[in-house]
């Protein structure tokens, strides 16, 4: 049962940044085209911050997962703690 469990957990990420990462980026695009305009409505601000959120959630994302990768090199290095304790290995 224990491998189901991590076969679960494998593909619940690979489908959150295979494609959800992926998807959020390209609807910040849309609304970033459309708070500017570009679809043939009026600019507005509205579309084009809510686009311009969308981007810091999928740049947060992407250095979350690149910091994690890291984090045993962080710390064997540099003795930084990022993550809670149960992330390290002893």
């Amino acid at each position: 049962m224990d491998i189901v469990t991590s076969i679960t957990r494998v593909l619940a990420i690979g489908l959150l940044f295979g494609a959800g990462l992926p998807a959020l980026f390209a609807v910040g695009m849309r609304l970033e085209a459309i708070g500017h305009g570009d679809t043939g409505k009026e600019p507005s601000a509205g579309p084009r911050i809510l686009g311009y959120v969308l981007f810091a959630i999928a740049g947060l994302v992407i250095a979350i997962a690149i910091l994690w990768i890291t984090r045993q090199t962080l710390y064997y290095y540099f003795d930084l703690k990022i993550f809670p304790d149960f992330a390290y290995k002893k």
